[in-house]
């Protein structure tokens, strides 16, 4: 399990949520379930954001 701490426009994505937690193996696994998750993060993910 990882904490993702969320801060600015992505807390506001995420429903103004400042942690988040996300079961992943990897870096990759991690950025695709939350964008799955808060699909308003996937243009973030895609810039890299990270």
């Amino acid at each position: 399990m990882v904490e993702v701490t969320l801060w600015g426009a992505l807390g506001q994505l995420a429903g103004g949520k400042s942690k988040v937690e996300v079961e992943a193996k990897d870096i990759r696994e991690l950025f695709r379930k939350l964008a799955e998750q808060y699909p308003g993060f996937e243009p973030w993910i895609d810039r890299g954001i990270a």
